[in-house]
């Protein structure tokens, strides 16, 4: 009967690391730069095929400068736990996130040669439980309201196809899930069993 009881206050203990995290929608995209398609593309929910064309209407690019810089506002401070990119294969991106604007760290940066495909479209996974995860991308959960997408190098046909961020509100209190309330109950049997038996 012990064994129940600590097994369910473990599984209320860490129900919170085991939740699934939500897409974060971005409610401004910025850019700095001149592109060929529109930037809400970049945050469409459309995540181009592998090895599609990089220059394709679905996806946003650009050409003959690294300059464009993509800068997407949540409207509020999140608990960013991963995120999902897709890029052109054969270019260098570098994502920062902020929280006012004015001071930028590294989230990650995706190199050349991560991805899988040989030409056009990649998708990069930050999710260990994703098909297209990158171990060298995964990073440890930050607060962030701002992210910004910048290529850095490559050959100068350059394109994201979608960015995806997922996480929860950092201000938000958790509502207990069904599991949570089903493990609390079974904590509550136990006891009131044990409580016969004495």
């Amino acid at each position: 009967m012990k064994k129940i009881i600590l097994t369910a206050i473990w599984f209320v203990l860490m129900l919170p690391s085991l939740s699934n995290a939500t897409l974060i929608t971005s409610s401004v995209i910025s850019s700095t730069g001149s592109t060929n398609n529109n930037i809400a593309l970049i945050s469409d929910g459309i995540i181009p095929a592998e090895s599609s064309v990089w220059d394709a209407n679905t996806n946003v690019w650009w050409k003959n400068s690294f300059a464009p810089t993509f800068t997407l506002d949540f409207g509020e401070l999140y608990n960013l736990n991963d995120v999902l990119v897709s890029a052109d294969n054969n270019d260098f991106y570098e994502i920062t996130w902020s929280n006012d604007l004015a001071s930028w760290s590294n989230l990650f940066t995706i190199n050349s040669n991560y991805g899988e495909v040989s030409w056009g479209m990649d998708t990069f996974s930050t999710n260990a439980l994703h098909g297209e995860y990158i171990a060298a991308i995964d990073f440890s959960t930050v607060q962030a309201r701002y992210i910004r997408i910048k290529a850095i190098g490559g050959d100068f046909g350059l394109s994201i196809g979608e960015f995806q961020a997922f996480g929860s509100k950092a201000s938000s209190v958790p509502e207990p899930s069904t599991l949570t309330i089903f493990a609390l109950g079974m904590i509550g049997l136990a006891s009131r069993r044990i409580k016969k038996q004495s």
